[in-house]
């Protein structure tokens, strides 16, 4: 009977202005530290004339390492056990994350060789991102399934984080194009930024620390339908993965999550590229991204958009919608409103991703602990982060590759041994100064603009169109559903009153 009141209590939980808060604020730092660290690979090419190629190994070795302590983490987050939480307390790992990121943008670039900068930005991206980075984003998701169990408050509270998320790695994103432009591409310019989010950031964790609170042990597992000490047992990764092979769903998922983020990967990191180089105008960039805000009426719908279509396929649509954006931008490269257009439509699956990817996640744990009787939560989000960053590795080395043997490389070197200032000066020149500056001349710098162009546009349309074929077989809600009902509760999850 005790149980019942703990879980009648926690079920009707008000709406937390205060976690919504905490979690808004890391939710926003742990972004924008992603994206800084993406811009690892641009930083090291345009500013301090490294090899795309080079950089491009070193950042996958990084982010293979990072997504192998993923699953190593999950497994410690489901072991911790504090009068904090399980997962509250390693949101403080992401200061030492933060000041390593910094320090990543500062490289003594006059006192090292160019393999001496390529250790050099390898060894601190892979602390900043396989350790302590590692330590504060497995822990995100579980820390706010502990905190907040209600599904409405969880979507609201999820879709308010997204946007909050999509405003401030948007300034990120607008301010960044901008500052590089500005400063030349210099290091200075990625300093200053790294400097102000880096203060974000560790504002943020310390706001998440203190203002998000867990439920206790017994309170979540009376509250979810399982003994409290199903909760306190240490899984072993081997038993976690043979579970997985009986979650269907997780394995789809996890391969959709994989293909989306080559496509995110692709467009604002590969962005930069195409807009500097092939369209001609890296400012542009900035103007387009900006146009990113005529999305934030979107926020508002999705709670609703979600409970009537269902998380999975609000996803598959918008990606549809991405794809027809792609294709728009290819047929219109040098049409600043297709470019937006496409822009907008390619980041639509983004913005719906922050706010309801998690829940879907949270659904696949219920599923999981119905189907195989393991009850995990870190684990669960490791094995997606695992293959979140495996894409990174992948994209790193395919975009990296692409570039490397389409002649980029060829390009950057005629700009800093000639002495121009940026590409824009040697382009200003046309066919003749490509004929005279450039290994290849003319013909190198058109197959390069192409490969840069197949890296922005048809690697995600290709990826986008797997993704939408495997939504077509994802009957995670369904199914739920129905175990749910043949377990002695509610098809919304919520305890059958007994007659």
């Amino acid at each position: 009977m005790a149980d019942q009141i703990k879980r009648l209590n926690i079920a009707d939980e008000k709406f937390s202005k205060k976690k919504l808060l905490g979690f808004s604020m890391v939710r926003m730092g742990n972004i924008l530290q992603g994206l800084m660290i993406g811009e690892v690979t641009y930083f090291a090419t345009n500013s301090l004339g490294i090899a795309a190629a080079a950089i491009s190994i070193g950042m996958a070795i990084k982010t293979a390492i990072d997504a192998v302590t993923d699953l190593l983490m999950g497994a410690i987050v489901d072991r911790t056990h504090t009068k904090w939480g399980k997962a509250r307390p390693w949101v403080l790992a992401g200061i030492p994350m933060w000041i390593l990121t910094l320090l990543v943008f500062a490289v003594p670039r006059s006192l090292m060789s160019d393999m001496g900068i390529v250790v050099y930005i390898t060894i601190l991206s892979t602390l900043v991102s396989a350790i302590f980075g590692t330590m504060a984003n497995i822990a995100y998701e579980t820390h706010i399934k502990r905190s907040i169990v209600n599904n409405d408050n969880r979507v609201r509270t999820l879709t308010v984080i997204g946007l909050i998320y999509a405003i401030g790695s948007l300034g990120l994103q607008i301010a960044l194009p901008a500052v590089i432009n500005i400063f030349h591409a210099s290091q200075r310019g990625f300093i200053i930024i790294a400097a102000i989010t880096a203060i974000i950031g560790i504002v943020a964790c310390l706001m998440a620390f203190f203002l998000c609170e867990e439920y206790s042990e017994e309170e979540l597992a009376a509250f979810e339908g399982y003994e409290p000490e199903k909760q306190k047992e240490n899984v072993p990764i081997s038993v976690f993965l043979k579970s997985v092979a009986k979650n269907k769903y997780l394995v789809m998922f996890t391969l959709i999550n994989f293909m989306y983020m080559i496509v995110m990967m692709s467009s604002f990191g590969v962005g930069q590229y195409y807009f500097q180089y092939v369209y001609g105008n890296l400012g542009t960039f900035s103007i387009v991204m900006a146009a990113s805000v005529a999305l934030f009426p979107v926020f508002a719908a999705i709670p609703k958009l979600s409970k009537k279509m269902g998380s999975a396929k609000l996803i598959s649509g918008s990606m549809m919608i991405s794809i027809i954006g792609i294709i728009i931008r290819m047929f219109l490269p040098q049409s600043i409103a297709a470019q937006m257009v496409g822009y907008l439509a390619v980041s639509l699956p983004n913005i719906i991703n922050a706010c309801v990817l998690s829940q879907v996640n949270y659904e696949l744990m219920e599923y999981g602990r119905y189907k195989t009787g393991v009850v995990a939560e870190g684990m669960y989000s490791a094995f997606i982060s695992f293959a979140q960053k495996m894409a990174t590795s992948l994209n790193s080395v395919i975009v990296g590759l692409i570039l490397s043997g389409t002649g980029f490389d060829t390009l950057t070197k005629a700009v800093t041994k000639n002495g121009f200032e940026d590409w824009a000066a040697l382009a200003a020149l046309g066919t003749k100064g490509f004929d005279t500056y450039v290994e290849g001349g003319a013909a190198t710098v058109d197959k390069a603009l192409k490969g840069i162009s197949f890296a922005y546009n048809g690697m995600p349309l290709i990826f986008l169109a797997i993704s939408i074929v495997l939504f077509a077989f994802f009957h995670l809600e369904r199914d739920l559903k129905q175990l749910r009902v043949e377990n002695g509760f509610n098809e919304d999850g919520t305890l059958r009153e007994s007659k």
